[in-house]
């Protein structure tokens, strides 16, 4: 609305040009640059007015149609290409992943096998456990032996 409101703020002085100054063929109209008006001379000022008024609306409303078809186009193409790389993509994507061709069940097989530096974090982990363990079992039987022999 604002581009409108500030197109149509030179409409008193368009018509003027047209219906008062009739010694200038052109008016400078901002946006449009200069513009032939002898051919309006003819028509009354209320149809002017009018016309001037719908020319602008017209052209403030081609902006709007425009950006918008831009964003439509934009976001039209960005679901495309998702659907593309979700439906035909992933068809082949899954084909190489399980390939059995390559001898060892294809790459799931490497990407299901466990890392040297993970394996040895993990025996490391259940050597503590187990140590965890026996220190459990050990502090158990020192407590029984001083509860027993405190009792007796």
């Amino acid at each position: 609305m604002k581009s409108w409101t500030q197109k149509t703020g030179e409409q008193k002085s368009f018509i003027n040009a047209v219906l008062i100054n009739g010694n200038k063929p052109e008016y400078s109209l901002t946006g449009f640059g200069d513009v032939k008006i002898s051919h309006l001379r003819k028509y009354h000022a209320h149809l002017l007015q009018q016309a001037f008024n719908m020319k602008m609306r017209i052209l403030s409303y081609w902006k709007i149609v425009l950006r918008r078809i831009v964003d439509n186009l934009a976001l039209h193409l960005q679901l495309t290409v998702r659907n593309l790389v979700d439906k035909e993509f992933q068809k082949e994507i899954i084909a190489e992943t399980v390939d059995s061709r390559s001898g060892n069940g294809g790459s799931v097989h490497r990407l299901l096998e466990e890392s040297p530096s993970v394996a040895n974090k993990r025996e490391k982990l259940n050597n503590n456990i187990k140590f965890l363990k026996e220190s459990k079992d050990v502090v158990v039987a020192i407590v029984d032996q001083n509860c027993g022999n405190g009792e007796r």
